[in-house]
């Protein structure tokens, strides 16, 4: 009983001093550069900036201040103070990779995972989810880029996709979010309105194809109720995605008096159109 307590104590330190010689020699800055430029082949027209690269446990990686800059729009841009990288290991011992993300940024957070089908492969078929909670929006730089406009709120959500690494924009997916507690500046006045001020927006859409079918749009308000549906035609410019948006407007104010509105153009300059 002693010998194997000694032999089990003599592995146990051997994997000790393992793991510490493997942290104090960790590549970080070969890495960082490495993580980097893949990432940039990966997504051309976009620079990748990353502070530093460190071993983390669960057994992973841990980076800080990622900086995403696209170089046609340079304004438009994302940050994450940090992201936690690491394998699922359960998957992987049934020998398919899996990933597991977790990020904070924008005064909230956000998690992920992206499960691959093929054994040993990080190539076709793939699941991914994703989650954010108490997302500031007015501190995103690419969202206020994409809309044009300073809409302000907490943000969360969900999300999920399905499809091939290969052809990710021939996927499907659904996606699920509430934002509360802001405003939403108008390119116009309407009925005297220069903002809408609302407690609560609601929204459910399905992706297929590169479209969004959106089920579900709501905007609750206490001087307007708006209530939607319809498709966005995504573009690689976000700015320049097609609206064809329908439904109807509420405004409690003048005795609940009812709006029929259609919404079209683009993302970046809508045209909105009252019968």
């Amino acid at each position: 009983m002693k010998l194997n307590r000694a032999i089990a104590g003599y592995i146990l330190a051997g994997i000790a001093m393992l793991l510490v010689f493997l942290y104090l020699r960790f590549p970080g800055e070969d890495l960082k550069d490495y993580m980097a430029a893949a990432a940039a082949a990966r997504c051309p027209g976009t620079s990748f900036a990353i502070k530093e690269i460190r071993p983390s446990f669960p057994p992973g990686f841990r980076l800080t201040d990622i900086t995403v800059v696209f170089r046609d729009r340079p304004e438009a841009i994302l940050h994450a103070d940090g992201l936690s990288v690491r394998p699922g290991w359960l998957s992987l011992l049934s020998g398919r990779y899996a990933i597991v993300m977790a990020a904070e940024g924008y005064g909230g957070n956000a998690e992920g995972r992206i499960d691959f089908s093929r054994i040993f492969s990080f190539r076709g078929p793939l699941n991914a989810t994703v989650s954010v909670k108490d997302i500031r929006v007015e501190k995103c730089a690419w969202l206020r880029e994409a809309l044009v406009r300073p809409i302000t709120g907490t943000l969360k959500g969900s999300a999920a996709f399905t499809g091939t690494a290969d052809a990710l924009k021939n996927g499907t997916g659904n996606i699920d979010f509430t934002l509360t507690n802001g405003a939403y500046p108008l390119l116009e006045s309407f009925l005297g309105i220069q903002k809408i001020d609302f407690a609560r927006i609601e929204g459910k859409a399905a992706y297929r194809n590169g479209a969004l079918r959106i089920s579900q749009l709501t905007l609750t308000g206490e001087k307007i109720r708006c209530s939607m549906k319809g498709n966005i035609l995504l573009a690689d410019d976000f700015r320049e995605s097609r609206i064809d948006l329908t439904g109807t407007i509420e405004i409690p104010g003048q005795g609940n008096r009812r709006i029929t509105l259609n919404i079209g153009g683009t993302l970046g300059n809508p045209v909105s159109r009252f019968m």
